[in-house]
């Protein structure tokens, strides 16, 4: 059966306060729309149409990016939800349709995938949510066999209504045939003028046709309308996610203090300690470490590495055995060997280390090539830059290079080459030689420091 999709985001976010249309607001490092499209692409959607305002598509298209599946359809007007619809439903060829609300990320494809089979045999089905605090929500209202009579905003709602927990979610599955009659039997509403997909629910009741609802979490149907919400949903998120890492057998020190804000792989008997971040696809391999306060981007994480406190991986390839930070940096393009050592303070970027090599602390490596056990002192920086070009350094196996050294770009080190502390090197270190080059040290007789002159 073909379905399409539509996502009603035309919503201008006045109460986020922000430029940003609600749909593109941010969640777990992606906007409240892409959530909803990423929960689609695994489920039986053929197509997409994306509602929206009519000063917005540009933001959707730079965001989203180009997708075949996706047709994005404008909102002249905002009259509401069920005019957001009818402007939708020429692009829908599909026998089957989901509405799904650009405010509403934390939809599981569980929960999209029942919708699905309920509409298999029924015209209409709405999704509910039972909640605590019903407050400002519309209510479901039943007839005695269970079956949804009506919406009731809560404005509307007598004593006893008042006092329903089950609340409307905005999202519905129709026929297409059935939602194209519906939409055009509602009528604008007295006080706003306003068309509401959710009067849809009585028409179709008093019409006779096959409509049920269908329940789920308050957490599942959570609408994120300020900002207030929106740290909400991060706190819901962050949660569930924790859950579903430790499910797999991952050790979530502390399920409240991980931010996943991309996808995150695991392997097994991984630990995640407090107050970390990870962003895009990063992948920990078996047995990885991950101490407080260290933020992954993008990176591949091998075997049985440790990733000490505060350090930042961005776009890296880390091998086996690795050993990372304190307060270290691994910037793009860098690539960790087995068994190699990154220490604090240290800086790379562009770089391969060999295996077992270490670069232990207070040190910049860029745009370099380091081989198999080699040593990199203390204060080591590679001056790769020009002011106008990059430059490569090469450094051979098992090297050592002294504390303090300068590496004067382009320029190779060769194998077994050893570099005193405090050189600079500008030209080609032969192997299994002792390179250095200082200036002779001075002292200068009758010299005095200066001082600091009297203010007038």
């Amino acid at each position: 059966m073909a379905w399409t999709a539509v996502i009603l985001a035309a919503g201008k976010g006045t109460r986020m306060a922000s430029c940003k249309p609600k749909a593109l607001q941010t969640l777990a490092g992606r906007t409240l729309v892409e959530h909803i499209i990423d929960k689609l692409a695994d489920v039986a959607i053929d197509d997409v149409v994306i509602i929206h305002s009519p000063e917005a598509k540009k933001d959707f298209e730079k965001k989203i990016g180009p997708n075949k599946k996706i047709t994005y359809v404008e909102q002249e007007q905002a009259l509401g939800t069920a005019h957001a619809l009818k402007t939708a439903l020429p692009h829908v060829i599909s026998d089957n349709l989901l509405v799904l609300l650009g405010d509403v990320p934390l939809l599981s494809r569980r929960i999209i995938k029942k919708l699905q089979k309920q509409t298999l045999d029924n015209d209409l089905v709405v999704l509910t949510g039972e909640v605590k605090n019903p407050s400002g929500y519309g209510r479901i209202i039943k007839d005695s066999e269970g079956k949804p009579m009506a919406i009731i905003e809560e404005l509307d709602c007598d004593e006893a209504q008042r006092e329903i927990k089950e609340i409307n979610s905005g999202i519905m599955a129709f026929k297409t045939n059935v939602a194209k009659n519906l939409v055009e039997r509602i009528k604008p509403s007295l006080k706003k003028n306003e068309y509401y997909l959710t009067d849809a629910i009585e028409i179709a009741y008093h019409e006779g046709l096959r409509t049920v609802s269908y329940g789920t979490t308050e957490e599942e149907v959570f609408g994120v309308n300020s900002k207030k919400d929106l740290a909400e949903a991060e706190k819901i998120n962050r949660k569930k996610i924790a859950v579903e890492l430790m499910e797999k057998g991952v050790t979530v020190i502390d399920p409240n203090r991980i931010d996943v804000r991309g996808k995150l792989t695991c392997g097994k008997d991984v630990t995640i300690d407090v107050n970390t971040v990870f962003i895009g696809d990063v992948t920990l391999g078996d047995g990885v470490s991950i101490a407080p306060f260290t933020v992954i981007a993008n990176s591949v994480i091998g075997d049985e590495t440790d990733i000490h406190s505060h350090s930042n991986i961005e776009e890296a390839d880390i091998g086996s055995k690795c050993n990372i930070g304190p307060f270290a940096r691994i910037r793009p393009q860098t690539k960790l060997e087995e068994g190699a050592k990154v220490g604090n303070f240290v800086e790379t970027k562009k770089a391969v280390i060999g295996k077992g090599s270490k670069v232990n602390h207070l040190t910049y490596i860029g745009d370099a090539i380091i081989g198999d056990n080699t040593n990199i002192g203390a204060g080591t920086i590679t001056c790769n830059y020009d002011g106008v070009n990059k430059h490569q350094t090469r450094i051979g196996d098992e090297v050592f290079i002294g504390s303090g050294v300068e590496l004067v770009a382009p320029i190779e080190v060769e194998s077994g080459a050893t570099v005193g502390a405090g050189s600079t090197i500008s030209k080609h270190a032969p192997a299994n030689k002792l390179t250095i080059e200082r200036s002779k040290q001075k002292t200068i007789d009758g010299w005095n420091r200066p001082t600091k002159k009297e203010e007038n």
